[in-house]
């Protein structure tokens, strides 16, 4: 009887240790893999905060090169296009100040953030003195624009201001690169971490089962429970791994229209512009802020998506269609489409964007002005110089009244 009551004591002992030692495990690994959870979730929300806001900056600088582009080379509205850059850089400066919100950041990269806006800071500086002198006036009170600058325009673009935007850039990139590898280095130390607890917890569990060679039971119970963990933390990977990837598509997708951007049309078509001819339109809304000054963006939205929508459903299977900016659609048309055919499909495209929508109960009407190209291999050097060519054309039709379709000519 003794020696049951002994044995029943050790047994209770044991059952009792090892419950202890079960419990100690598995809440130090609860314990761990929040933990690590919320590392890893802190480590991409601060690497997901810096990339958005130096990609909003760069979004911007590239916008104002080209309204600087613009102005150089004599196309649109001066006047309006500098209004546009310094909304541009007021949008940038916001982002500079959400960037200094950022918490965690490391010395390096705010120190390379901080080259990064001093460049911009002085292309900002350079670009006012540019304005200044292009809307200094002569004796008789008018305007000098680009004869200001004696015949040096493109020279100063060329030599003082588009080398300040191109150095901006890589700074920017470069705060990119530091992000990414302080990330690095935070997962790493994180994983070490957990290698080590996990290596701790592994030893206990062997001078458990050494100590108590019955609870070996639990301890393999303890063995699954962690597996369990593990198997949950690569299926977390693998939703990371495909959040990544959604942001990847959205970078090169229009979220209003559901629409390819401006940046999948660089993607697209780069590559054909020395090999290939094919033909390529673009259409605008004329007036369309009287949209939204009349019955306010929300409406505008509706009325841009339902135009959207109908596009897609009518001309989807024979051309590539990109929103690129705002209300200006692209269309990049099929190999196999003719240029006699193009022709009466962009009439076609005109008629459906010019016709009246029901939206959110009332019936608008705006007509529209396009530019189709029949390009040739070779026309131009990039997207930006094949865009400008467009919108050129599309400009010119809508100076002359709106409502019609402009052939680009290379001459």
């Amino acid at each position: 009887m003794a020696k049951d009551r002994n044995n029943a004591r050790y047994q209770s002992r044991a059952y009792t240790f090892g419950a202890i030692l079960l419990a100690v495990v598995v809440l130090a690994n609860m314990a761990l893999v929040g933990y690590l959870s919320n590392k890893n979730r802190a480590i991409s929300q601060k690497t997901s905060g810096t990339m958005n806001c130096v990609n909003r900056i760069n979004s911007e600088l590239k916008y104002i090169n080209g309204n600087v582009l613009q102005i150089v080379a004599g196309i649109g509205d001066a006047t309006a296009l500098a209004e546009d850059t310094q909304r541009a850089f007021d949008n940038i400066y916001d982002a500079m100040d959400d960037f200094d919100e950022l918490e965690g950041k490391s010395d390096d990269l705010v120190r390379r953030f901080n080259h990064a806006k001093s460049f911009i800071t002085t292309y900002n500086d350079r670009l006012v003195t540019f304005r200044e002198m292009f809307n200094k006036v002569d004796a008789n009170g008018q305007q000098l624009g680009t004869s200001a600058f004696s015949g040096n325009m493109n020279n100063l673009y060329i030599q003082d201001i588009y080398p300040l935007q191109i150095t901006a850039s890589e700074m920017l990139e470069a705060t990119i690169d530091i992000a990414n590898q302080d990330a690095s280095k935070e997962s790493r130390k994180t994983v070490t971490a957990f290698v080590s607890v996990e290596a701790a917890m592994f030893l206990l569990l062997i001078v458990g089962e050494i100590a108590i060679m019955f609870i070996a039971r639990m301890a393999k119970k303890a063995r699954l429970e962690l597996e369990e963990r593990e198997k949950s933390l690569r299926e977390v990977d693998a939703k990371l791994k495909t959040t990544r990837q959604k942001a990847s598509d959205l970078a090169v997708m229009n979220i209003l229209t559901g629409m390819k951007n401006r940046y999948a049309l660089d993607n697209d078509i780069t590559e054909r512009l020395e090999s290939d001819r094919f033909n390529i339109a673009v259409f605008d809304m004329d007036n369309f802020r009287s949209i939204n000054d009349n019955y306010g963006y929300d409406f505008g939205d509706e009325y841009l998506i339902a135009v959207a929508d109908r596009l897609k459903s009518e001309f989807g299977s024979v051309a590539e269609i990109y929103n690129i900016t705002g209300n200006e659609f692209c269309f990049v048309f099929n190999k196999e489409i003719s240029e006699s055919q193009a022709m009466g499909i962009v009439q076609n495209i005109h008629a459906v964007i010019s016709s009246p929508y029901d939206v959110l109960n009332l019936t608008v009407q705006l007509p529209a002005s396009g530019s189709v190209y029949h390009y040739l291999p070779g026309d131009c050097l990039n997207v930006n110089s094949l865009l400008v060519k467009l919108d050129t054309a599309l400009r010119n039709a809508k100076l002359n009244g709106g409502n019609m379709i402009n052939t680009v000519v290379d001459i």
